[in-house]
């Protein structure tokens, strides 16, 4: 268990909180793994969604991040490091995509992701007047609230306070935290979305030995019936936000309808991307009052609503061609 360090030797983080490894604390290591993606399918699914900011593989025709305001050539690399999901920084349109990316997977498989800002004063200063700062993620799963203040429950190792139940947890300051959630509309569709995911997950087992005992004559199990039926759950099951699951049940659909479901995808990683770098903004504004900048970022060279409504009218219409369509989707 440990602190995340300051790149820069010279500050002094403030964070209440810690960064920590839970192999040896099954209550806390339980906690996060109710809210992963440990699972053959809840994995594919994160990786899909780590694309709401594709990248741009060098050829400098991808997405652009640039910080807006009067204080933007003073900060912008500040802001790089701050949200960066590494030790050190990127530059500013690497560091979002992570960051975008790191907070989407977490936001659909949790509903809400936390951070916390660790404001960063000069070594030897006092925290009011810091001069740099830092978004840290608090583990998925592991935040909670206590007598209506919101905690972080930490290993028994760590010499915290309990609660009722016995875990051992560290209150958190709410002026330091940045909470990111799903749109209401979208909360309810995600959630029963995991929650079916996590489910036939549970299951590759007892699908693997009805399919031995199909083989050897034990069983009436029927491969191809089990397949079509399973198509048609993932269908429904996934149908709010349009992920066809790697092209699952590709084969019980017009291409029409897949090349539709593909739009309908994208246009919910837009909402879930664009949700994220509003409040990332929102978050900036308060950062800024506390250190002294004014900012935003701004973001380029990404497909948006306006381009999903279009593309739906043209395959509405047949304006453009299943394969453009796609091309445009994915």
């Amino acid at each position: 268990m440990r602190r995340r360090r300051p790149t820069d030797e010279s500050l002094e983080g403030t964070r209440r909180s810690r960064t920590f490894y839970p192999v040896s604390d099954p209550s806390i290591a339980a906690k996060m793994q109710a809210v992963s993606s440990q699972g053959y399918y809840t994995y594919l699914l994160h990786q899909d969604i780590k694309t709401v900011i594709p990248y741009d593989f060098g050829r400098g025709d991808g997405p652009s991040a640039r910080v807006i305001g009067p204080d933007r050539d003073r900060v912008q690399r500040l802001i790089a490091a701050a949200i960066s999901v590494r030790d050190h920084s990127y530059s500013l349109t690497e560091s979002l995509r992570q960051f975008v990316s790191s907070t989407a997977e977490n936001l659909v498989f949790d509903g809400t992701v936390t951070y916390e800002i660790d404001y960063l004063p000069p070594a030897g200063t006092t925290a009011e007047r810091p001069t740099s700062f830092r978004l840290d993620l608090v583990a998925p799963g592991t935040t909670g609230s206590h007598k209506g203040r919101p905690i972080r429950y930490v290993p028994t190792a760590f010499d915290g306070q309990q609660d009722e139940t016995g875990l051992h947890y560290v209150e958190l300051d709410p002026a330091t935290l940045v909470i990111f959630r799903l749109d209401p509309n979208l909360e309810e569709p995600v959630r029963k979305m995991i929650a079916f995911l996590r489910a036939v997950d549970g299951q590759q087992c007892a699908k693997a030995a009805l399919m031995e005992q199909s083989v050897t004559g034990r069983s009436s199990y029927n491969f191809a019936k089990h397949q079509r039926k399973r198509s048609e759950l993932f269908a429904e099951a996934t149908r709010s936000v349009g992920w066809n699951v790697r092209g699952l049940f590709k084969e019980s659909h017009l291409e029409p309808y897949e090349v539709w479901r593909q739009i309908r995808f994208l246009e919910f990683k837009i909402r879930v991307r664009d949700s994220i770098i509003d409040r990332l903004n929102a978050a900036l504004a308060d950062v800024g009052q506390r250190i002294g900048f004014e900012v935003s970022i701004e973001v380029s060279g990404l497909p948006t609503l306006q381009d999903v409504e279009s593309a739906k009218e043209d395959l509405r219409l047949g304006r453009r061609g299943l394969k453009d369509l796609t091309n445009f989707a994915i």
